[in-house]
């Protein structure tokens, strides 16, 4: 059951002693705690300075934070008179802190002072809300803490804020730290008072909802991420372009409650009570070869600590519902220098102790060559039957990420503490694909019924309103670096509005054999291109490029040169299976240097090595 707190509009109003104003002359919409500040601000309990001013950075003091809590929870007026030696009559906070005291939301030190003007710092402000928890009869369970400066905490502070941290009233700083000592600010202060009016009674089959502010700037991440290779598909195929990233980059694309909203689910929680056999009935029945594999998922769950319905989601989601070639075996044996190797027709006979792997989550299952890697993986790992891949590969994930933070999928996708560092997938829509199996999988066995669910939301500095999804034709982001070659149609070939022939409605006209264009960039195995001012894309094998040079699918980006030297500065870089404009020579062939080609690229003239080059 949700805890009404009564609203007042003088919940802020010791709070420096702002005065109200119809008007902000500070613009806090950009703000992370805009959401929380906006409304405090429209329930009429925070309010301005004389100029209009919010001051959400400003930090608070011990008086102010009490007068918060007083005001909150409409404490009765209390005839005691306040006990502390440095709260004095005429004081404007004389009055909240009797109130405090007498209804034990606060204390003094050694001396009997309550240092009205200091500010609160964190492990202080977790002090106040454990009493504010008890005062209106909430009870709290505590959970381990596993924050790296758990040792500075102080003894008379740990347990409060073990309570706080569990409640969700407060969360932890980036690199996993609490900072039990660091100063609070106005908007964090409103931030949990939003929270604490918003609590979620710990019941069973309740929501709890936490919000993490990250020290990056919004529009930074989503640069960093446009910039990492992103993928629209799943395939690993097409780059997704900044429109698309940042869609699914900001937190509130979604709405609460949402499947997809279930990619803020804190994954780092045993779901207890889960039948194997309904599992194996209603999820994994005709599921390939993970059918009737559910007492696994459960054990990798128990064993480690993890969401066994998570683990469940994400096995369906990488196995393509149990049918790709990973979750079906593939043969690894070792090389001569003990190396695994995946087997093929023309290695067979060199590889020694060949034995069928199996692997459930993607794991080291790169875009090059899913299998290849994903299976090489698993031999190294030892997981040699379905089971060892779920147990071992459940293990693999809460070790590398879960226990390392990343405790929700939004988490493993984007990585909020260190955008585009140890992130587990390049599709953009990884985290909102399994959220919706997640919730599916929970609504259809009733689990939501029987667990607490805890969210942990993040939020970015300087996070603006959430972007619309952007339509199809601008989900695609265009590699520049073959513009201006010039392309021939070698058959009657379909232009699109998007680089997709299975949506019918994307044609645009029909290019006639032999029709001439330039190019404009590549995507995917696609051109997009100019035709008489109209722009479009095609297929890009059935386009014949005057000078133009693909490079082969390799595991990294080639570099491309200034002279025809590995030792030579790099210009810049090249993404695998894409494309660069070779130069030519009078007779219309391609200029080149011993093994490497000249090539122009972004207008200058470069060098790239031939053996990693397909001429077209």
């Amino acid at each position: 059951m949700k805890r009404k707190f009564p609203l007042y509009g003088a919940v802020l109003a010791g709070m420096l002693y702002l005065a109200p104003t119809t008007a902000s002359a500070e613009d806090i919409s950009k703000h992370w705690a805009y959401h929380e500040m906006n409304y405090l601000i429209t329930n009429d309990l925070m309010k301005g300075d004389e100029f209009g001013n919010y001051r959400p950075n400003d930090a608070v003091t011990r008086a102010e934070f009490a007068a918060f809590l007083v005001r909150t929870l409409n404490l009765p007026a209390s005839s005691s008179q306040a006990t502390f030696s440095d709260v004095k009559k005429g004081d404007w906070y004389y009055g909240v802190i009797e109130q405090a005291s007498y209804h034990g939301l606060i204390k003094g030190d050694e001396q009997g002072k309550f240092n009205p003007n200091a500010h609160i710092n964190r492990q202080e402000m977790a002090a106040m809300l454990k009493r504010a928890l008890n005062y209106q009869n909430i009870n709290t369970s505590s959970s381990p803490i596993n924050f790296s400066d758990n040792a500075r905490i102080a003894k008379w502070a740990y347990a409060d804020v073990q309570a706080v941290v569990t409640s969700g009233l407060l969360v932890g700083k980036p690199n996993n730290q609490f900072a039990p000592l660091a100063q609070t600010t106005r908007a964090e202060a409103a931030t949990v008072l939003y929270r604490l009016i918003h609590l979620e009674a710990p019941e069973i089959g309740g929501k709890q909802y936490t919000t993490t502010n990250y020290s990056y700037d919004y529009s930074s991440v989503v640069k960093k991420q446009a910039a990492n290779n992103p993928k629209v598909d799943g395939a690993g195929i097409f780059t997704a372009s900044d429109a698309l990233v940042s869609y699914y980059v900001h937190p509130k694309s979604v709405m609460q409650d949402s499947p997809s909203f279930y990619q803020f689910l804190k994954l780092s929680t045993v779901v207890n009570n889960l039948s194997a056999k309904e599992l194996n009935e209603k999820v994994l029945a005709n599921k390939g070869s993970l059918a009737g594999m559910a007492d696994a998922f459960i054990q990798a769950g128990v064993d480690n600590n993890v969401n066994a319905i998570y683990l469940l989601s994400h096995a369906l989601h990488e196995t393509a519902n149990g049918a790709s070639a990973l979750i079906k075996g593939i043969e690894v044996g070792l090389d001569s220098s003990g190396k695994p190797v995946m087997v093929t027709p023309e290695n067979r006979d060199s590889l020694t102790d060949i034995k069928k792997t199996y692997n459930t989550y993607g794991i080291g299952a790169i875009d090059a060559d899913a299998n290849k890697y994903g299976a090489e993986r698993a031999y190294t790992n030892g997981w040699f039957t379905v089971q060892d891949a779920i147990i071992g590969g459940a293990q693999f994930v809460k070790d590398q990420y879960i226990s390392k933070g990343q405790d929700t999928l939004y988490k493993m996708r984007w990585n909020p503490e260190n955008p585009t560092i140890h992130q587990y997938a390049t599709h953009v829509m990884w985290a909102v694909i399994q959220a919706k199996k997640i919730y599916d999988i929970y609504e259809l066995i009733g689990a939501h019924t029987t667990t607490n669910l805890v969210f942990d939301i993040p939020a970015y500095q300087g996070q603006s309103s959430a972007p619309s999804l952007p339509n199809a034709s601008k989900q695609y982001a265009l590699d520049p670096y073959i513009a201006g070659a010039t392309g021939k149609a070698t058959t009657n070939l379909n232009m699109r509005t998007y680089p997709n022939t299975a949506d019918a409605t994307s044609i645009m006209t029909n290019l006639p054999k032999d029709t001439s264009f330039k190019v404009l960039g590549e995507n995917g195995g696609w051109f997009k291109i100019n035709v008489d001012g109209q722009e479009g894309w095609v297929f890009d094998d059935y386009v014949q490029l005057e000078n133009g040079l693909q490079i082969v699918n390799m595991n990294i980006m080639l570099n491309v040169r200034s002279e025809p030297s590995t030792t030579a500065a790099i210009l810049g870089t090249v993404k695998p299976n894409g494309f660069i404009i070779g130069a030519v020579d009078d007779n219309g062939e391609f200029v080149k240097n011993g093994a490497w080609y000249q090539v122009i690229y972004n207008g200058k003239t470069g060098w790239v090595h031939g053996d990693y080059i397909v001429k077209l």
